[in-house]
């Protein structure tokens, strides 16, 4: 391969040294003398001539298309002399043009040449060490607020899930030399079984939440924001890091709120990246699968940089711990509710709900939801469920000119908590809060309750409301 670069300017010793090609025969053509003399002792051909006036043929140069040609020069007549003589000699090798001119009329008068300004290299380089520090002083910051505290606790809501547990285990990890004493505690369950085994292969610490665990500790919530917690009593923190659509975070010492990104978890990957900390496997792997199982593999809600993380992950993370905790396997029972939702589905359009009763496991509607979403011909699917103290309604959409997050938020928030992404949502109503509006709370009553509010952003789903169901709707 021959590398031929032509023009002047101190770019040009920038240019070569980017390029890692060591079996390359490189010569440079510059009228530059300070350019051919930093180049001096390089095995490289200096060739001291005008590169505008001057062809490859006399001085031996015979670019083939597997070779490259290298342009960098910073005043227009030159640069355009430069290029109008490589023009004539049509080259078959492939040329790359940097200048700090603007490049549009440019790449309009060469379209065969590759021409990039120096400015946007620049700017693009500029930005992301702004981005990086940026990230160093959110870490900083909250490295001061637990160092001060000495105690911190991570709370997580609801039934913890990959993602909100990948975010308090790499937190705790990144936080450890500087507050020891740091907790991770959730408020919900587990009833999942693949998060479960999450936590037992990778070893993550984590207690059911009390209130007293937050006497003089800096409170921290992850892949969560204070007005979740409505229900619970646990409104206020000091630290939060989530990625969800903000909603009102009320006072706090510091917040990282994201809704472009996929998951949580790409942020805390950005954490450790950008301060230089080092991640150990187990962190590398519990990241990976929360920004896996929140962006479903890159499939949903996914920002450039969930990508970005998600390649930075992959050689760090252990994929055959990732693939056993996967097969870890839902009950038989799971089957059955399959077989209600089914046989109860009410689809009008493109539009899919099936209610399947009292569960023991809410999540479950999580898994016919991802079935019902794909069903041919189905862009919105709403599955609901009961449990003793609360109906759970989980959403899915295509997301093509569609929001699930702010259809649940808007039909549900006054009941409890409603809210998520363009793809995926949640409501959670706790039952004293709906049974005002039911004259009684049969598995009927419940479900033409849903399809009434429901048929209020999907009105396809009104014409399955019974008339012998009496219900009070506000």
């Amino acid at each position: 391969m021959k590398i031929v670069l032509m023009g002047r300017g101190h770019r040009m010793v920038d240019i070569l040294e980017s390029f890692h090609a060591p079996r390359a025969e490189v010569t440079v053509i510059s009228t530059d003398s300070s350019t051919l003399q930093a180049l001096a002792g390089r095995p490289i051909r200096r060739i001291a001539a005008e590169p505008g006036s001057t062809t490859l043929a006399e001085h031996g140069l015979a670019m083939g298309p597997n070779d490259l040609i290298l342009v960098a020069e910073y005043e227009e007549t030159p640069l355009r002399a430069i290029l109008t003589g490589l023009t004539a000699q049509h080259p078959s090798a492939v040329t790359l043009v940097f200048t700090p001119l603007p490049v549009r009329e440019l790449s309009r008068q060469f379209p065969d040449y590759l021409i990039r300004s120096d400015r946007s290299l620049y700017k693009t380089e500029m930005r992301d060490l702004i981005r990086r520090t940026g990230s160093q002083q959110k870490v900083n910051a909250i490295r001061r607020i637990v160092k001060e505290a000495g105690k911190a606790v991570v709370v997580i809501w609801g039934n913890p899930d990959p993602d909100a547990l990948a975010s308090a285990f790499g937190l705790r990890e990144l936080l450890l030399p500087d507050c020891p004493d740091f907790t991770i505690s959730y408020v919900g369950e587990f009833t999942r079984p693949e998060n479960q085994a999450m936590v037992n292969m990778l070893r993550i610490p984590t207690v059911q939440h009390k209130r007293e665990q937050t006497n003089g500790a800096a409170t921290i919530t992850v892949d969560a924001q204070p007005s979740f917690f409505s229900a619970t009593g646990e409104v206020t923190f000091d630290i939060i890091i989530d990625h969800h659509p903000a909603t009102v975070l009320g006072p706090h010492r510091f917040s990282d709120v994201r809704p472009r990104y996929g998951s949580t978890s790409t942020i805390l990957t950005e954490y450790y990246r950008d301060a230089g900390v080092r991640m150990s496997r187990r962190v590398a792997t519990a990241l990976y699968y929360g920004l896996k199982v929140d962006t479903a593999n890159l499939t949903r809600n996914v920002s450039d940089a969930d990508v970005i993380a998600f390649r930075f992950l992959h050689p760090r993370a252990d994929t055959n711990m990732i693939r056993t905790i996967e097969l870890s396997q839902l009950p038989l029972s799971t089957l059955d509710f399959f077989q209600i939702a089914i046989a109860n589905k009410k689809i009008s359009g493109d539009t899919a709900f099936a209610f399947v009763g009292t569960v023991e496991n809410p999540d479950i509607c999580v898994h016919i939801a991802d079935f019902f979403i794909k069903l041919s011909g189905i862009s919105w699917a709403a599955i609901a469920c009961r449990t003793p103290e609360k109906i759970v309604v989980v959403f899915r959409s295509d997301g093509f000119r569609k929001h699930a997050g702010k259809v649940a938020e808007t039909v549900f928030i006054d009941y409890g908590t409603a809210g998520g992404h363009r793809t995926m949502a949640r409501a959670e109503l706790p039952m004293e809060r709906v049974r005002s509006e039911l004259t009684e709370t049969t598995d009927l009553a419940i479900e033409n309750w849903l399809l009434g509010k429901l048929s209020t952003k999907l009105r396809g789903l009104a014409k399955f409301l019974s008339p012998t169901v009496p219900t009070v709707v506000r």
